[in-house]
């Protein structure tokens, strides 16, 4: 009987083991994976919402500088998902999302609008140069993590994260742990020296120089805040303090084009906070405690069930050395 019952154990503690091992090695890596259509609740767009205000911002209709404008930030994202299901996209596990953004000011005149389309890896989120990926519509050499969201897993590291105003990537250096309306986020910070970014035709006067115009150079820098989810890398909140500005002849600053401190909308955090904690949750539960709690229930059932089958055996022994004594 004891014997029986030891070989269940021993059977039903191997399986336990098994399946934890199964979820924590393969069940986890299948499902923690970037969607390949991210708007799959809301019609297959995702929009994404900021609010600021530039404290400076030019205005070209009249070639003068505005103070203190109220602006708001849209982005909509859209997956396509043909696109992440050619030979090369598989090879590489890459999910394609088209984006676009604008930045708006209080009268609804769109001030900056860009598009991108991002072709990255749907675990580590490193971008590739796949699938007719650009950013505004040219083809740019594509590296490091693709703007939209860190790594499943993220480490607390320093991360390459692409700029699209400088077409490369740029540290994302982590500086600690916080909690965002409960939920326990990373905070990286990337910081983008005075770079120039391109060049613009303008009256000479506007920029100082004597000429009818004159070609400035435009220079752009960022401090830019990001709080990250570390089970799903989702990004749950961002602040951005932006400058944009044009240099004369003697390579001064001669106009600000923008000057903005733009961040994620109250409610768009809280949004991505609930989303952010169940999504984690359901990782945290497949990752942790259901493998742990299996391989240790599993461990105990084997040891309990080695003990009950030798013990077993050997009362039998001994019944059949008694047996033979007698006779």
């Amino acid at each position: 009987m004891r014997r029986g019952i030891g070989i269940v154990l021993v059977g039903l503690g191997v399986f336990l083991v098994v399946i934890g091992a199964l979820l924590r090695f393969s069940v986890v890596p299948a499902v923690a994976k970037a969607p390949l259509s991210p708007g799959e609740d809301t019609g297959g767009v995702t929009q994404t919402d900021q609010t600021g205000v530039a404290s400076k911002l030019f205005d070209p209709a009249t070639l003068t500088e505005r103070i203190d404008v109220p602006l708001t930030v849209t982005r909509f994202t859209r997956g396509d998902v043909p696109a992440s299901q050619t030979d090369e996209a598989k090879a590489g596990d890459l999910a394609v999302y088209d984006t676009f953004q604008r930045v708006e000011d209080n009268a609804g005149v769109v001030v900056l609008a860009d598009t991108a389309r991002f072709a990255f890896n749907r675990v580590s989120s490193e971008m590739s140069n796949c699938c007719g990926a650009n950013v505004n519509g040219e083809n740019v050499e594509l590296s490091g993590l693709v703007p939209l969201k860190f790594p499943m897993f993220t480490q607390q590291q320093t991360y390459p994260y692409f700029d699209t105003a400088l077409n490369k990537g740029v540290d994302a250096v982590f500086q600690g742990e916080e909690t965002l309306e409960g939920l326990p986020v990373y905070k990286f910070v990337v910081t983008v020296e005075p770079t120039q970014t391109g060049t613009i035709e303008v009256p000479g006067e506007l920029v100082g120089s004597p000429l009818p115009n004159f070609v400035a150079p435009r220079y752009y820098s960022n401090l830019l805040t990001l709080w990250v989810e570390p089970n799903t890398g989702a990004i749950v909140k961002g602040e951005s303090d932006q400058l944009q500005t044009l240099r004369g002849p003697s390579n001064e600053v001669e106009v600000i084009v923008i000057d903005a401190v733009i961040g994620t909308t109250p409610a768009q955090v809280a949004s991505g906070v609930e989303y952010a904690k169940s999504q984690a949750a359901l990782l945290t539960l497949l990752n942790n405690t259901v493998p742990l709690i299996a391989v240790i229930l599993g461990a105990i059932l084997l040891v309990i069930g080695i003990i009950l089958v030798a013990a077993g055996g050997k009362k039998r022994s001994g019944a059949h050395a008694g047996g033979s004594a007698a006779a």
